[in-house]
């Protein structure tokens, strides 16, 4: 069997391969980082480490029968080439925990309104009691407030655990759930209509893509959005327009539209100007971007590995019809 790992790999990485090798001696696995000629084992490999394959990797790759995707998003694989060869999919929800915890953080930034009051002190403008600024300088509290939190899987159950302490009164949306009255729901303009603030925490597939259109969007009056899931769940210029006719009460955006190459490393996230309203918290899409969740990909990633070696058990998988 040919292991052949597509992904970045960091020292800590390199060291867990190794390690592999002397317990698997009969498997072979090979690195990018390490075998410059690795590109061309995707040929004969058995499993693929990576989180972007195209079509035409994977019509190259003749042997391949599982991919491992180091992280929860699995949107940058072809689904159809691999629902046409059958290739098992299986990732990783070891961030869960920490895409929760900033999904928490961008909304008490947002309703909080700490981005823009940090921003103004820094060039002298007081906002508060200070200069008796009245009720527009007002900020809100996410206590008692009324939460949908769309998409219930890993990350939706997390963030239902944080927001516990504020005592919200919670509406769960999952695709197949039955409704039922302030708890978990398949409807979700019911459940967006019911909410003052909405967490979007979906996988982006077929289904969910352009899921908050234009309709939806300007139904949602006064209600504050956060989005940690994917941008293309959001009408990129239906959120704008929705911002800046005040229709949304506020944004808080963790993942965008348009992101650095490397020709381009500085580069604005929309064609559209969020950076100029107020009422955005913007985030480089850093969701799980922290060390203890980093590492905790990492080892869910050797976890199926061994389990696939030792048993050919396929753990965390994907269904390829649903994409997640």
């Amino acid at each position: 069997m040919i292991v052949l790992f597509m992904n970045r790999l960091d020292i800590e990485w390199l060291n867990r391969i190794n390690e592999l090798r002397k317990r698997y001696p009969h498997v072979t696995f090979e690195t990018r980082f390490e075998n410059p000629a690795a590109n061309s084992l995707l040929k004969v490999a058995e499993v693929v480490v990576a989180g972007r394959l195209s079509r035409e990797d994977i019509s190259e790759a003749k042997n391949l029968r599982l991919i491992v995707v180091p992280m929860a998003g699995v949107n940058a694989l072809d689904w159809q080439a691999i629902r046409e060869k059958k290739i098992n999919v299986c990732n990783c929800h070891s961030n869960a925990f920490a895409v929760a915890e900033r999904a928490l953080a961008l909304a008490l930034s947002l309703l909080g309104r700490v981005v823009e009051y940090d921003r103004d002190l820094r060039h002298g403008i007081w906002h508060g009691y200070s200069i008796r600024g009245g009720e527009k300088d007002h900020w809100t509290s996410l206590r008692n407030k009324r939460v949908c939190i769309v998409g219930f899987g890993h990350i939706g159950q997390e963030l239902a655990k944080l927001l516990e302490p504020f005592k919200c009164q919670i509406i769960a949306v999952r695709r197949n759930a039955q409704k039922v009255e302030d708890s978990i729901t398949s409807d979700l303009d019911w459940a967006i209509e019911k909410s003052e603030v909405v967490f979007i925490t979906l996988p982006l597939t077929r289904e969910t893509r352009g899921l908050f259109n234009k309709e939806r969007l300007f139904k949602m009056k006064n209600k504050f959005l956060i989005n940690v899931s994917r941008g293309e769940v959001v009408d990129e210029e239906a959120l704008f327009e929705a911002l800046k006719e005040g229709i949304l009460a506020g944004a808080a955006i963790d993942t965008w539209y348009v992101y650095p190459s490397s020709e381009r490393e500085c580069v604005l996230p929309s064609k559209y100007p969020f950076n100029v309203m107020k009422n955005v918290v913007m985030s480089p899409h850093v969701g799980g971007y922290c060390l203890e969740a980093s590492k905790g990909l990492m080892n869910e990633t050797f976890e199926i590995l061994e389990r696939y070696i030792l048993t050919g058990e396929l753990m965390n998988k994907v269904d390829p019809e649903c994409e997640y």
